[in-house]
């Protein structure tokens, strides 16, 4: 039983387990029972297994995880695309205005961020130097189609089992109809900084690396998630994550001065 006290997560979630958990299989929940009036609540299936991110696993077991993670995500992914980007309704209709252009949609959400920090500490002059250098690579999303995206999907949203194998993908209160790379990018434990040999996995896993493009879009898209980790940090007193959001902004600096 999963009870909400935002409407937009509650109609997000119950849109995904119906038309987007499915393609994972027997690894995520089944919606079984929608309340639809306050307190907005779904019942979904029990599902076995621990958080990957609580599991204390040998480094072979914790790649065939992130392997087996990547696979899953594929499935997802493989879905039909759809026509505009954005947090969907309970009947799969848009949430707000729609976007229907890929880089207006990844640079309304850089301004909502900047916004955001405007007149204030929230940016050193070097880390707006940085998100301006990722803002003007955004023409690189030119012409791409939304996919369903878990928007969430990391180690605290995969289950594994006694035995350390993956076992199911849960909290689909975030998903929308984004891009592709945004799933490969919103690591709350930076793994792609901290063990890039899980997103090895996780890749290898998902079926194919990305192309030189889409590489590209990821390196905007990790810059995009920083730069929320700062502000989201900042404004809510998680200091420890502004300052990780900082470190990350600091790593990936040299790759858009490439």
């Amino acid at each position: 039983l999963k009870l909400y006290r935002d409407q937009a997560h509650w109609a997000s979630e119950v849109h995904a387990y119906a038309r987007w958990a499915p393609a994972f299989g027997a690894q995520a929940p089944r919606l079984l029972a929608v309340r639809d009036e306050p307190p907005l609540a779904i019942v979904v299936t029990a599902m076995a297994g621990i958080p990957l991110e609580a599991a204390r696993l040998a480094p072979a077991q914790m790649q065939a995880a992130w392997h087996a993670a990547g696979r899953a995500l594929a499935a997802l992914h493989a879905l039909p695309a759809g026509g505009w980007f954005g947090l969907c309704q309970r009947d799969g209709t848009p949430a707000a205005t729609p976007f229907t252009d890929a880089c207006a949609y990844v640079a309304a959400q850089y301004d909502g961020w900047l916004a955001c920090a405007e007149g204030s500490d929230y940016l050193s002059s070097a880390e707006r130097a940085i998100v301006q250098q990722a803002m003007a690579r955004i023409p690189a999303f030119a012409g791409e189609h939304p996919v369903p995206c878990h928007y969430d999907y990391c180690p605290a949203n995969w289950l594994v089992g006694p035995d350390g194998r993956f076992s199911a993908v849960i909290d689909f209160e975030f998903a929308r109809w984004d891009l592709r790379v945004t799933d490969f990018s919103r690591y709350p434990e930076w793994e792609w900084i901290e063990h890039p040999d899980l997103l090895d996995a996780l890749f290898a896993g998902y079926g194919r690396r990305l192309s030189a493009r889409e590489e590209d879009q990821l390196l905007i898209a990790r810059v995009l998630y920083a730069l929320g980790a700062i502000v989201w940090g900042v404004e809510n007193a998680y200091r420890g994550y502004a300052t990780e959001g900082r470190h990350a902004l600091r790593h990936l600096a040299p790759q858009l001065a490439q």
